[in-house]
């Protein structure tokens, strides 16, 4: 279990410890099955929908976030960084997250600490408590002049990419798309084949596809504040912190 509370560390072991689990959290998302009873996790037939070309294509929180993370595993930080970008102006905080410790680390980017606690706080804006260790952490190994720099990005930073803003252009996104793709009363007890990259057909039934969680803004947010409330389980390891400059025995 991650916390926020190592002795001697300044908030970097922290850090670094819940950087590993965002890293987790997105290859779960995006690469491995997610197995779940609970209802709130996506299950497998989500995975199906989610994984969709259709489905991403009228997500554009999920798909720039995907395609982030494909790049950031290649080691093209610059368009991993463009990707998150895009990704957390239709409010994804995880992907706003992401471009914190890009920013914190120099990945794609110069160095930029109080850039990085300002995309951290944005993201731990909804209260999710693995985004709130992060920026806990950042602010505690900010110097007093990094901190009052911080506060001034941050500011700049809100008016793109705040919920206040970032929300109700994606709910814009989902309306357009579900006029478009669902037109009229949808068909739950239909079979949806949809058609994606190579000429290859999905097929997936209508009672996932057309889910609300995944078409209707209000239900979108509050599913996705469920599952970031308690996000896909996983296993991290933390190794023991060490000063730097530290020998190792």
């Amino acid at each position: 279990m991650l916390g926020c509370g190592i002795d001697g560390c300044g908030g970097g072991c922290v850090a670094g410890g819940v950087f590993r689990y965002l890293l987790l959290l997105l290859a779960c998302w995006l690469v491995l099955p997610v197995a779940a009873s609970d209802g709130v996790q996506p299950d497998r037939e989500d995975q199906q929908v989610m994984s969709s070309w259709a489905f991403l294509n009228a997500h554009p929180d999920l798909k720039f976030r995907r395609e982030g993370w494909l790049a950031y595993e290649e080691g093209d930080f610059e368009q991993a960084r463009t990707h998150f970008l895009a990704s957390a102006g239709f409010a994804d905080k995880l992907s706003q997250a992401m471009l914190a410790e890009m920013a914190w680390t120099g990945r794609g980017q110069p160095v930029d600490r109080p850039l990085g606690y300002a995309w951290a706080d944005l993201a731990a804006e909804r209260g999710y408590p693995q985004f709130v260790v992060l920026r806990e952490s950042y602010w505690s190994a900010l110097d007093p002049a990094e901190r009052e720099h911080a506060i001034e990005r941050g500011q700049s930073l809100l008016a793109e990419y705040a919920d206040e803003v970032a929300r109700p252009r994606m709910a814009g996104e989902l309306r357009k798309a579900r006029r478009q793709m669902i037109a009229g009363r949808p068909n739950r007890s239909a079979v949806v084949r949809i058609p994606g990259k190579g000429g290859l057909w999905t097929t997936i039934r209508g009672h996932d596809f057309y889910a609300n969680k995944f078409w209707e803004p209000k239900y979108y947010e509050a599913w996705t504040d469920a599952v970031w409330t308690e996000p896909p389980r996983g296993k991290v390891e933390v190794g023991a912190p060490e000063r730097v400059g530290q020998k190792t025995p």
